[in-house]
């Protein structure tokens, strides 16, 4: 079923939230994006439930910088509930033997939500990586 405009942006505002929280270190505020029993999953990893979550997005802070661009997203309503596939490229600056280098990331997310008091939460979401492209960091 189509979204509303309403539950578009909502959504919508849910992926850029959690795009900021992530690149200026709101740990806190990044897990209370997730329902209590929310899980965050990708490759070679998976978080349940808000302390776990919290714990677990700290391992970001390896990197000097982050910067993630959300884009298109596309959402099925159903209800309370919600899925959607969410576009996304996030750079990584950090040090590698003296030298400044960026990671880029092709992301896809594949979302389940649920709204939960009038508030849309990620319930789960995974990271699918599509490419990587790491770098020199040119002045």
């Amino acid at each position: 079923m189509p979204a509303s405009i309403e539950d578009r942006l909502a959504l919508q505002e849910l992926a850029a939230r959690y795009a900021r929280a992530v690149d200026r270190r709101d740990f806190v505020g990044f897990s209370a994006l997730f329902t209590r029993d929310g899980v965050l999953c990708g490759p070679g990893y998976s978080m349940r439930a808000h302390g776990e979550i919290e714990k677990g997005i700290r391992l970001i802070e390896q990197y000097e910088s982050t910067h993630h661009c959300v884009h298109q997203q596309l959402v099925d309503v159903r209800g309370e509930s919600a899925s959607g596939e969410t576009y996304c490229v996030a750079r990584h600056v950090y040090e590698k033997k003296g030298v400044k280098r960026k990671l880029d990331m092709g992301i896809r997310y594949q979302d389940e939500y649920r709204r939960e008091q009038g508030t849309w939460l990620f319930a789960r979401r995974e990271l699918v990586l599509d490419w990587t492209q790491d770098l020199p960091l040119l002045a």
